[in-house]
């Protein structure tokens, strides 16, 4: 069987492997840390190979850092035993095992979305600038924090300091609160906001979970 059409799903020892799926070679291979697609699937009478797993064809991406191009030169000069540069090593149709790739872009199908609600604080003043953020699994308790932030900031910082000296400027919402320096928004100004965010759980992440109980 050949499978090579976008979308397209097939499942071997419980791991669902799409086609177009974003993968990421493991340390069973000589590509290791190398991130691509899946682009085709054999098994059967059609696999190229002779391995009794099924062949996973995959197109990985050029590596960007130095340190990583060096590493896999690396491991290609010694399993041929001859120097390999980057541009002597195939990255296109690759045929993988199944362990030798890991799937990092779950089928949504599989997958259970979760809410969460990120919080984002940025405040720039003459002495120092600074932005943080927080995650809240409970949307009121990622509210209650960023109220205590604009009230920590109303009764003594620097929002206080410009509403003393008759320069402040501001705008709100239900989420979000935004002050500033009148005319020096950019060189003083004070920001935080609740953002929702879905989040999708890949069955083996859920797993994991269950292993902290």
């Amino acid at each position: 069987m050949i499978i090579n059409k976008d979308g397209m799903r097939y499942t071997y020892n419980g791991t669902t492997y799409t086609i177009g799926a974003a993968v990421v070679a493991t340390e069973e291979s000589e590509y290791q840390g190398l991130c691509g697609i899946i682009t085709e699937i054999r098994d059967g009478v059609d696999r190229e190979t002779e391995n009794d797993t099924p062949d996973i064809y995959c197109c990985f991406e050029t590596p960007l850092f130095p340190k990583e191009i060096h590493e896999l030169e690396q491991r290609f000069s010694d399993l041929y035993q001859t120097p390999k540069k980057l541009d002597e090593i195939t990255l296109d149709m690759v045929i993988m095992a199944p362990e030798m790739v890991r799937v990092i872009s779950a089928d949504p199908k599989e997958c259970k979305t979760c809410e969460l609600y990120l919080l984002t604080t940025h405040c720039t003043t003459n002495l120092d600038s600074s932005s943080f953020t927080e995650l809240y699994a409970d949307y009121d308790a990622g509210r209650f924090a960023l109220l205590q932030s604009v009230r920590e900031e109303q009764q003594d910082g620097c929002v206080k300091d410009w509403a003393d000296r008759d320069v402040l400027e501001e705008e709100y919402g239900i989420d979000r609160y935004e002050a500033w320096y009148r005319n020096e928004y950019f060189e003083k100004h004070f920001a935080i906001s609740l953002e929702k965010l879905s989040l999708m759980l890949p069955p083996d992440f859920i797993e994991k979970l269950k292993s902290y109980n």
